[in-house]
């Protein structure tokens, strides 16, 4: 590669400090529209203290929507003046971390190929023009972002483009200008699609733009809509937080690796506890990088040579950044989907560590996606829309997480049943992990119906709080089990004992008189006696369910709806 040029980097041409004074006059200007319709009524008001006639009611009445009007037109022009100016500043701050770049591409010497240093100019070269692409990158969504809000505030303006609220033509009353309210209460994700699906696609875009915290988080909106709603909220945390320039700053902060220290057979090397302190961080915040990678088709997700593993457009489903986070991505439409799969993780899961479980589900697209026949789609879902145990002593041992989460796994579950739209034999697949299982197994014994599921696949379960597979209420033939033998995965067998259940219970032996059945020790899943049907598998550990083809290939028959072509023991 050549070395990089200050020709390569762009220049920021825009006058910001004029574009701020602009704003500030906008402001101005907005307070003086609302000061000359409130005083345009009130004047009006104080002619009625001298004024008697039939009609001095409806009279004083006009002047109403007057100052009311200059109200909206004030919000309206504060929310294009906040944009214009956030617009103006993060600007400035790009075309900062640009000039610096130029400065240090303008000290990369020109030297031939055959110098020493030519390697090392090279590499900085290299992260030079990585840098600026990533800004260049991140200046286009700041761009479309400040449109959309200009558009969202201002019904009359000229049309951009741009989704809007607002279709070009559209006279909206008054009252809508004013901030949404709060969303209605819904009994079901039955019921809040239906409440979309009344409303027009203006009103549909004034409630994505005005609350898109809400719509993300609402099970029962469609998937593209409910999609552009949480990139909204992402992009603003995103903003806010910068997790690539702290990922950045982190890594130019790495401390020593490796300590040595001398014993009877020689020297031997041990990791640091700032270093081990350290890659845990590098993790957290390389995990959140590649949820921003994966949504943007950047990064690593460029397209592979093999382009049936292209991944399909992914859609952000669910994303809270509070507390530990929670997320829901999919990959590939789940509406559109004749498949799809929904990976339940368990302990540990939370946002700061995603991209293991991000990538098990890619893994399982691939997989589902070469089985399933080429006219068929399929939808692979990582759903942490939970709050999972944070660690394995103590926290996993209990019940409440799993009570607390039930609810929200089948409001999830509902709400892409409710927003499909593919047609023909649709099927949804449970994969649960760990203690992903004893949230779904409890999920099932919530409510009087079944899950919205048509398979489950308990994957290293420590147990499903129920002592059978038809028990979950989906048919036994419709769960399915994958373990590794003891050695490999201790998991099930420690945990049986908080999260398994017994089959005890009256039975009958060959016609005789029914008779108390004791069975001692609680079944897990990989149990024979639980009834369903074992996947074969070669996982070397509780966290190899995803690698390898054996594991995979298995999963995805399920997935697709042939688990005739699956492996079992």
């Amino acid at each position: 590669m050549a070395l990089i040029r200050t020709t390569e980097i762009p220049v920021f041409s825009g006058n910001l400090e004029t574009l701020q004074e602009a704003t500030r006059r906008l402001g101005k200007d907005a307070d003086d529209i609302y000061d000359s319709g409130d005083s345009l009524h009130l004047t009006f008001q104080r002619i009625g203290n001298h004024y008697s006639a039939p009609e001095t009611a409806d009279l004083l009445a006009t002047t109403v929507p007057v100052r009311e009007n200059g109200e909206s037109v004030r919000q309206s022009v504060a929310r294009v003046a906040l944009a214009v100016d956030d617009y103006a500043r993060d600007a400035q701050t790009i075309s900062a971390r640009l000039d610096a770049l130029r400065t240090r591409a303008a000290e990369i010497p020109s030297v031939p190929e055959d110098d020493p240093d030519f390697a090392r100019h090279e590499q900085e070269s290299e992260e030079i023009r990585g840098d600026v692409a990533a800004l260049v990158a991140d200046f286009a969504r700041m761009e479309e972002e400040t449109v959309r809000t200009i558009n969202s505030a201002l019904p009359y303006g000229q049309d951009h483009g741009m989704p809007g609220p607002w279709a070009p033509g559209y006279q909206p009353p008054w009252h809508f200008l004013a901030p949404p309210p709060p969303l209605p209460c819904f009994t079901s994700p039955e019921a809040a699609n239906r409440w979309w699906q009344g409303l027009s696609a203006q009103e549909q875009e004034r409630w994505i733009q005005g609350n898109p915290a809400g719509i993300g988080a609402l099970d029962g909106i469609p998937v593209v809509d409910r999609d552009r709603a949480n990139r909204i909220v992402f992009d603003r945390w995103w903003e806010r937080d910068r997790p690539d320039l702290a990922l950045r700053e982190h890594r130019a902060a790495e401390p020593e690796k490796y300590r040595e220290f001398r014993h009877y057979s020689g020297i031997a090397r041990y990791e640091t506890d700032a270093w081990k302190e350290w890659n845990e961080r590098r993790k957290e915040l390389k995990a959140l990088v590649q949820v921003r990678d994966r949504l943007d088709e950047t990064g690593g997700y460029t397209p592979p040579a093999n382009e049936s593993d292209r991944l399909p457009p992914s859609y952000l489903l669910h994303f809270d950044p509070s507390g530990r986070g929670r997320i829901a991505i999919a990959t590939g439409n789940p509406d559109t989907a004749d498949h799809t799969a929904v990976l339940v993780p368990g302990t540990g899961a939370e946002l700061r560590n995603v991209g293991g479980d991000m990538k098990r589900t890619e893994d399982l697209w691939r997989a589902s996606n070469r089985m399933s026949p080429s006219h068929e789609q399929v939808s692979t879902i990582t759903w942490i829309g939970y709050e999972t145990p944070p660690e394995i002593m103590f926290d996993a041992t209990k019940q409440e997480y799993a009570d607390d989460g039930a609810p929200l796994l089948n409001s999830f579950l509902d709400g892409l049943d409710a927003t499909r739209t593919a047609t023909g034999d649709r099927n949804t697949t449970v994969i649960a992990h760990s203690y992903g299982s004893t949230t779904t197994g409890t999920a099932t014994q919530q409510r009087e119906h079944p899950i919205s599921a048509d398979s489950i696949i308990a994957v290293g379960s420590p147990g499903m709080t129920v002592g059978s597979a038809a028990e979950l209420g989906i048919g036994a033939d419709n769960v399915y089990a994958m373990q590794a033998p003891f050695h490999r995965d201790q998991v099930a067998e420690g945990g049986r004992w908080f999260h398994g259940e017994t089959n005890s219970g009256w039975k009958t032996r060959w016609g005789f008189a029914p008779y108390y059945d004791v069975d001692l020790v609680p079944n897990v899943p990989s149990d024979e006696d639980f009834g369903a049907r074992r996947l074969a598998n070669d996982s070397v550990d509780h966290s190899g369910y995803w690698a390898g083809e054996l594991n995979l290939d298995n999963q995805a028959a399920v997935i697709i709806g042939r688990p005739e072509r699956a492996t079992y023991e």
